[in-house]
């Protein structure tokens, strides 16, 4: 697949998409939960879940497939390369809790119309949101240093 440095900038350009796309949600969902009573959380909810689907799942996606090429091209063994282990770690952990906790309750914030629960699930988004993306950022951090 190419040459290295495309498989290079394609790595470093979905890194940007996926960290970009979280870190921007994540403010601008913040944001506009604030004035929920102007624009209807559920459009937001949805919004949010276009924005996955188009820049995390394939950002995350093309990331892990330049990833292995990279790995590959460059000889590199996984169990032997400890700043591999961190930032692949970091995804792994990250695309867990979005799987299991972000997806689902952007499915929920889309649906309901209680506003006691919009708030809970909400805050429990956020709260996951954040931490998720601080594990990404650990595994740029890794990915960048090799550490």
């Amino acid at each position: 697949m190419g040459s290295l440095p495309t498989l290079k900038l394609l790595h470093v350009a979905s890194a940007v998409l996926l960290l970009g796309n979280v870190t921007v949600t994540g403010f601008w969902a913040a944001y506009l939960y604030r004035v929920r009573d102007a624009v209807p959380f559920a459009r937001v909810a949805r919004a949010i879940m276009l924005a996955d689907w188009i820049f995390t799942l394939a950002g995350g996606a093309l990331l892990t497939f330049t990833g292995i090429q990279l790995a590959l091209r460059e000889g590199l063994r996984v169990r032997d390369t400890p700043w591999l282990i961190h930032g692949i770690t970091a995804l792994a952990i990250s695309t867990l809790l979005w799987l299991a906790v972000l997806l689902p309750d952007q499915l929920r914030m889309e649906r309901t119309t209680d506003g006691a629960a919009v708030r809970r699930l909400f805050l429990r988004w956020s709260v996951v949101g954040w931490l998720s993306t601080a594990v990404l950022f650990y595994g740029l951090y890794a990915m960048v240093t090799k550490h």
